[in-house]
């Protein structure tokens, strides 16, 4: 499981920095926000499409927003200590 989240973050590194340097003007934390919602919707979807009920409110985006940026520079900071 630990390998299967790596190489996600992997992915994603590398796929927030290809497409930051192509776009130009495009910074890392809009390619992320644009994955962010992405996801969302696509789990919005597949919720649905389960009949399954999910609430949804505007505000849950950006807070959900807020805790993967915290997570990222929490990750960034325990990265740093351990180096």
């Amino acid at each position: 499981m630990a390998r299967q989240r790596k190489a996600i973050v992997e992915g994603l590194q590398a796929s927030v920095a290809e497409f930051s340097n192509e776009v130009e003007g495009t910074k890392p934390k809009d390619v992320m926000d644009i994955l962010l919602l992405s996801q969302y919707f696509d789990t919005l979807s597949t919720v649905g499409a389960n009949s399954l009920i999910l609430e949804h409110d505007p505000a849950t985006v950006a807070k959900l927003q807020r805790q993967l940026g915290q997570g990222f520079l929490k990750a960034g900071e325990t990265k740093d200590l351990l180096s």
